[in-house]
């Protein structure tokens, strides 16, 4: 009976040390597991801060710029534009060969002011020239030019804020801001109309904004008529709808592309006014920049997300003419001494290291509790 009890107790004491055994192992397993997802957490964490990935373009955030010493903007571009009326050569787009009859070119200056929800107020003056061609057989061929001189007010919508929000990793898409507009305004215009007569000869058919003498417009056998002086341009209301794509340079600057289509609520905008045929119409395509008041230094494009970032080798022949220098003199030298770029260039880099210090010490005080918590 003693030989009994002395066995069931050696494999209760048995028992219960590889009980202990085990939880000592499955504790070990979870520190292990635990400092590894620890470490981790903080070397992503570690990784974004060195790369300033957490910077977003203050387009793609919902803003309120209601006040009056923000969000104002003024801007200009210089483009190209295309007629879209009884006299083209086309219905959508032209081809290569027929660019020279088709293109004009003018230019536009506009300003306005962003409040929120991504909406802004925009006032546009456009300046230039369109012209065009038409081919129409049996009838003879025509063309015109005009000058155009219009104005509009518009409404913007900020479309980057839904498209991209969580693209602020991405260098290109992040300094990229896409802007729906849409207005009403007017144009000023005066246009002459040609045709090829029978001699192979272009005359005036047709003048919209001028004073003219001895025009006839009977047919391809009769010719004549000059231009004598200007008269007053003829105007029609405006609906231009388009879209803007701002590329953002520095905190100040931003590259805009400016295209959109403007309807104009006549039909003698080439000189050429008939019964069936519908409103005239053209399309405007810039090239420009605009300047942006009110930005602070937290819109300055990081260097992590410039594209070409020329600096780097400005930084790394810096770096070779002052190892140069130590080593010609025998001295390392403070930041203090070298400049004022140089003070610049040193405190980023000692803000970059005090925030590396405070993220690793960080990581001790999470393992520190996480030992205290397994004991």
């Amino acid at each position: 009976m003693r030989s009994f009890r002395k066995k069931l107790y050696l494999a209760r004491v048995i028992k219960s040390d590889m009980n202990k055994l085990i939880l000592s192992k499955s504790i070990s397993h979870l520190k292990i597991i635990v400092f590894s997802c620890v470490f981790a957490s903080s070397f992503s964490a570690l990784s974004q801060s060195a790369s300033n990935s957490d910077w977003v373009n203050s387009d793609h955030k919902t803003e309120n710029l209601m006040g009056l010493k923000q969000g104002w903007f003024v801007g200009g571009d210089f483009g190209s534009t295309l007629h879209y009326g009884a006299i083209s050569l086309y219905n959508r787009f032209p081809k290569v060969n027929d660019f020279s009859k088709s293109f004009g070119n003018g230019y536009s200056l506009y300003g306005g002011k962003k409040f929120k929800f991504g909406l802004a107020a925009e006032a546009q003056v456009f300046k230039g020239n369109i012209l065009g061609y038409k081919i129409s057989p049996p009838l003879y061929e025509r063309k015109f030019t005009g000058n155009v001189l219009g104005y509009s007010i518009n409404a913007k919508y900020n479309l980057s804020q839904l498209f991209f929000r969580e693209k602020n990793d991405r260098k290109f898409f992040n300094r990229l801001g896409v802007y729906l507009t849409a207005g009403f305004g007017q144009v000023y215009y005066r246009s002459i109309l040609y045709k090829l007569a029978s001699n192979n000869q272009w005359y005036i058919e047709n003048a919209t904004g001028y004073k003219t003498k001895g025009v006839d417009s009977a047919g391809i056998n009769s010719a004549g008529g000059v231009v004598t002086t200007k008269a007053a341009m003829a105007s029609a209301f405006i609906l231009p709808i388009g879209g803007k794509l701002n590329f953002k340079l520095n905190k100040k600057t931003d590259i805009v592309l400016d295209i959109y289509y403007a309807t104009v609520f006549s039909k003698s905008v080439d000189s050429w006014d008939r019964t069936w045929t519908k409103d005239d119409k053209y399309l405007y395509m810039g090239l420009g920049l605009c300047y942006n008041f009110g930005r602070g230094d937290e819109d300055e494009v990081p260097d992590s997300q410039r594209l070409l970032r020329p600096h780097e080798r400005h930084s790394k022949a810096a770096s070779t003419t002052d190892s140069s220098n130590d080593d010609m003199t025998g001295s390392t030298g403070s930041p203090e001494k070298k400049g004022l770029f140089k003070r610049k260039s040193s405190s980023k880099k000692e803000d970059k290291d005090l925030e590396i210090k405070l993220k690793l010490y960080e990581l001790q005080l999470k393992l520190f509790e996480m030992q205290f918590l397994t004991q």
